[in-house]
């Protein structure tokens, strides 16, 4: 399944690679499923909880987080495992600086990771 996968690299501000995106799964550079994304670009970790939303600029792929109205969004039905991981040896081209953050807005990645913890197979619902 790998290979019709269209996999889709996500950075933090600081412009390294923090994850990989083959959707609806995000996976972490070690290939490990961190978090689903919605079709409207909403980041949820791996138990549905609502983390953040893709930055709506494709070419600053990265996940932002609004702090004060974050609490405000639902949960979702967390999804199976995936099937498929990215191969953590992948090389990726470096994005183009990207726009200072609003106010009040952090990049998960880059500032609250632990709100992506990857998936334990002892996890499993």
């Amino acid at each position: 399944m790998q290979q019709s996968v269209r996999w889709i690299p996500i950075y933090t501000t600081r412009r390294t690679i923090a994850a990989f995106l083959g959707y609806p799964y995000l996976f972490d550079t070690r290939g490990r499923w961190i978090g689903i994304v919605t079709p409207e670009g909403n980041v949820h970790a791996i138990d549905g909880r609502y983390v953040g939303y893709l930055d709506p600029d494709p070419k600053f792929a990265r996940i932002l987080r609004h702090e004060a109205t974050a609490p405000l969004h639902p949960s979702i039905q967390p999804l199976a495992p995936p099937s498929f991981a990215p191969s953590p040896t992948w090389t990726v081209p470096l994005p183009p600086p990207p726009p200072k953050l609003p106010p009040g807005t952090i990049d998960v990645l880059a500032s609250k990771p632990n709100l992506l913890p990857p998936f334990q197979q002892e996890e499993t619902r």
